[in-house]
């Protein structure tokens, strides 16, 4: 039998009211298989212990994790396990020699598959980029990352001589003014998402940046997931899926209707 999900289950975080807390963990157990859905809170101790658990508790034969699908293998297996358990849930999988599934799209697949959806994406993805990259820049290298250079960065990933010219940098500041109220520089484009968290999620509470992250989510992140994950079931018996919780809370339907209800195990088991 060939398990099928069926996409239109899928909903957006802000439409999930029951909301499963972080982490979770879930086992699926259908035709002499199962599905063990570790729906995690990123880089907590609790997480970690909990991927420690499913590998000690269960006969995994395959891990599908949310690590985008164009990461090097190489570099995972040397990941340290402090910095994140998405990465370190892959490690397990590789050094016990099981089959690895890296289950999110990539940065250019969240650019290109909501395009196809829409044209009138390409200026809110500019932004989106142009702040996630100024961003993580910081987070690593703890120093601010001008405007400009967000920009050419976010060309050089992004854009092609098949899509429209991207908006210059006075475009950009004009463009953010007129959304967000706010005079970004260089001096504060690193600091958006530290000084406004609440746009750095998949909550759609009408901001354009939110609307993004939901967007991402239900149009390339997510169904990518699901795809992955009924990938492994079919060619598996006890497959492992790692993701964060809020994952886990938009796909469950899914997961239900194909697999029936889970377990819920206690976490300090």
């Amino acid at each position: 039998m060939k398990y099928v999900p069926d996409m239109n289950l899928l909903r957006a975080y802000s439409d999930v009211t029951d909301r499963l807390p972080a982490p979770t963990l879930a086992v699926f157990e259908f035709d002499n298989k199962k599905l063990i859905y570790c729906g995690t809170k990123h880089s907590a101790d609790v997480s970690f212990q909990l991927i420690d658990k499913c590998f000690n508790d269960y006969d995994i034969d395959c891990v599908v994790t949310e690590v985008h699908r164009n990461a090097e293998p190489v570099k995972i297996q040397t990941h340290t396990r402090s910095s994140n358990e998405l990465t370190y849930s892959a490690r397990l999988g590789y050094k016990r020699d099981i089959p690895v599934i890296l289950a999110d799209s990539s940065k250019y697949d969240w650019f290109t598959d909501l395009l196809k959806v829409d044209s009138n994406y390409l200026k809110p993805l500019q932004v989106f980029f142009m702040l996630d990259d100024a961003y993580t820049y910081k987070q690593h290298f703890k120093e601010n990352y001008s405007i400009e250079r967000a920009l050419k960065n976010t060309i050089h990933k992004y854009w092609d001589d098949t899509l429209p010219p991207p908006m210059t940098r006075e475009e950009f500041q004009e463009h953010f003014l007129e959304q967000f109220g706010i005079e970004i520089t260089d001096d504060n484009i690193s600091d958006i998402y530290i000084t406004h968290p609440e746009w750095h999620c998949p909550d759609n509470n009408g901001s354009l940046l939110n609307k993004m992250w939901s967007d991402i989510g239900m149009i390339s992140r997510d169904p990518y997931m699901v795809k992955c994950i009924f990938d492994a079931v079919n060619s598996h018996d006890c497959v492992l899926a790692t993701f964060g919780a809020g994952h886990l809370n938009k796909q469950i339907r899914i997961l239900e209707q194909a697999f029936g209800k889970p377990t819920f195990v206690d976490i300090k088991a």
